[in-house]
């Protein structure tokens, strides 16, 4: 069976999706794809670099020309000019090192009019989708290596990703902004002070529910209360006096339907007598949880109702404590406080939202285990600051060059923010393509501090990048430091003290100072790196990494690596009272003596 034809994939509309939000992207977009570009043609050494969007049945084309590759003006062209458009129908590279060794590519029309001998493409992928390629483009036949395939890929994940990251913190920041809105409408709800207090208190979407179900079941005076949500989680609460002490076991969540489904249906609210309830035709009882659900006295049920007028969930209060009906003054109270609750509801879940695509962020800028290295033990660890609503700029990786040398870098991007996360990405990505071409610490430090000054900011960033070989079963280390922190060698009797020579700071200057430090590692031997969030913790006296840091390794030198790296994090945690001011990032390694290796 064939697959999909070409008009199909251009056609697609979850592809049509993606285009539409890389144009969302705008400027940002275009300087992120315009810096890959100008380093594929700068890496690769190609007269001509092509980026190209197959948007329905056109492409668009931008072209880099030249020895400073400045950008032509865009040209919309059809499907059949180029090899780009079969890149994103197939969805993967395209190389061919001469056009005029297949008759089908020398008869392409771009061939002739760009004198084209040589094409090699990869595909620009966003939510999974292809949406266009980035090309390199030579006037004579050109034999692709393995290499540069692999650059010219790293450079487009490492532009796509950024895109990436940029789009969701966008999102973040509209969530935000919507959170913020809807708390600005809550401030100004008057009345019920002490009860919108401990709301807004709450710190996660769970905690906001149990408050105001307990709130609504003391303000209006009831034995029962419970609250439920239709969006998000769809979690619920309950809050009952010791007259229902045995029911405080329930937690079956609501079916979504009887009467309970009416007030969330036409979000007004229903106060019904026990009569009147029992006789309601959406009544629906308590079905196979009847010996399990506290008995009903009366019920008085509010919506929760969003900004955008949709449902949230409700809250309900039953049996009141005086013994009386609920009356309209109760449901005005109870309106009220939805109102209040709605509000918070949305900013707690906007938070919650945006917690956890900074987690995700953050994830993606660490890699997600460390390699098995012969003759060294790794142990890394990373801890967020206590506001983990941001994503921070303190990063490592492991990696192999093609040497097989080891390469190392830990660092700290300046800002807590969308732009250092974005920055972050790009160091990490294109340390791994620098690497590719030549693992010295010094051309990596150069590459680096290059890719930083070109990224249109006025971020900077420090770092340790060092490279690791086994030389007659000793590491052999060859290390750069810029504007961070020494590292600390460990040897094996616990003396503890910094190696590497201070450089300056990535991003900053055209010709930046940077000095390799050789040396090799005993066995037995550990060397840490960390970020300023271990030696600048504090909260009273001096810094922890003055005097604390050094006498922890000194009595922990021959800890296992694991262990070792979990006392650091707790130590500086609990110097600083349990609460992180800073990100903190640590990374060791130790060389393993012979007869522990496997």
């Amino acid at each position: 069976m064939s697959g999909p034809s070409s008009g199909d994939v251009f056609s697609d509309p979850a592809r049509l999706a993606a285009l539409e939000r890389l144009r969302l992207a705008d400027e940002m977009a275009r300087q992120t794809l315009d810096r890959s570009a100008r380093l594929v043609a700068r890496l690769l050494d190609v007269p001509v670099v092509l980026l190209t969007f197959v948007e329905g049945a056109r492409q668009r084309v931008i072209q880099y020309v030249g020895a400073r590759h400045p950008r032509t003006a865009e040209r919309v062209l059809p499907l059949d000019w180029g090899f780009c458009p079969i890149v994103v129908t197939q969805g993967q590279p395209i190389v061919i090192c001469d056009v005029r060794s297949n008759p089908d590519h020398a008869a392409n029309p771009a061939v002739a009019p760009t004198r084209m001998r040589a094409y090699m493409g990869v595909p620009l992928v966003l939510d999974g989708q292809v949406l266009g390629a980035l090309c390199a483009v030579d006037t004579r036949p050109h034999r692709w290596s393995m290499d540069e395939l692999r650059t010219l890929g790293e450079l487009v994940t490492a532009a796509m990703t950024e895109i990436r990251l940029q789009l969701e913190f966008s999102e973040s920041a509209r969530l935000n902004a919507e959170a913020e809105a809807v708390q600005r409408r809550s401030q100004q709800l008057q009345g019920l002070a002490q009860a919108s207090v401990e709301i807004n208190s709450a710190s996660s979407l769970a905690e906001t529910l149990n408050t105001l179900t307990e709130k609504a079941r003391r303000l209006i005076g009831a034995h029962q209360a419970a609250s439920s949500l239709t969006r998000d989680s769809g979690i619920t609460a309950t809050s009952l006096t010791d007259k229902y002490a045995a029911y405080r076991d329930f937690s079956e969540p609501h079916t979504g339907q009887g009467v309970y489904a009416e007030v969330c249906r036409n979000n007004e609210p229903m106060r019904l007598r026990q009569s009147e309830l029992e006789a309601h035709p959406a009544w629906r009882g308590f079905g196979e949880h009847a010996d399990r659900h506290p008995p009903m006295r009366g019920w008085l049920a509010v919506p929760l109702i969003g900004s955008d007028g949709g449902n949230l969930g409700v809250i309900q209060v039953s049996d009141k404590m005086d013994g009386g009906d609920f009356t309209i003054d109760d449901e005005a109270i109870l309106t009220q406080l939805a109102e209040l609750a709605s509000a918070c509801i949305e900013k707690t879940a906007a938070l919650d939202r945006q917690r956890q695509i900074a987690r995700t962020l953050q994830k993606s800028l660490l890699p997600p285990h460390l390699p098995d290295i012969p003759g060294v033990q790794l142990a890394a660890r990373y801890h967020s600051a206590a506001d983990d609503s941001q994503v921070g700029g303190d990063f490592y990786d492991v990696f192999q060059s093609r040497d097989g040398r080891w390469g190392i870098i830990l660092g700290d991007v300046c800002g807590k923010d969308a732009e250092a996360a974005a920055l972050t990405a790009l160091v990490r990505h294109t340390a791994r393509t620098a690497v590719m071409i030549d693992p010295d610490p010094q051309h990596v430090a150069m590459v680096l501090n290059e890719a930083v000054r070109t990224h249109s900011t006025d971020r900077f960033c420090t770092l340790v990048y060092l490279t690791l070989r086994l030389r007659k079963d000793r590491p052999r280390v060859d290390m750069v430091v810029c504007g961070h922190p020494l590292p600390l060698h460990v040897d094996r009797h616990g003396t503890v003290r910094e190696v590497g020579e201070p450089g300056t700071l990535v991003g900053v200057l055209p010709q930046p100072s940077v000095h390799t430090a050789h040396f090799t590692m005993s066995p037995g031997e550990t060397l840490m790196l960390f970020t300023d969030g271990i030696t600048e913790a504090r909260r009273h006296g001096p810094l922890f990494g003055e005097t604390m840091l050094p006498a922890l390794l000194e009595r922990a030198a021959r800890t296992p690596l694991p262990d070792l790296a979990d006392i650091v994090s707790q130590a500086a945690l609990d110097y600083q009272g349990g609460r992180l001011n800073d990100d903190i990032a640590t990374l060791f390694v130790r060389s393993v003596p012979a007869e522990q290796r496997t």
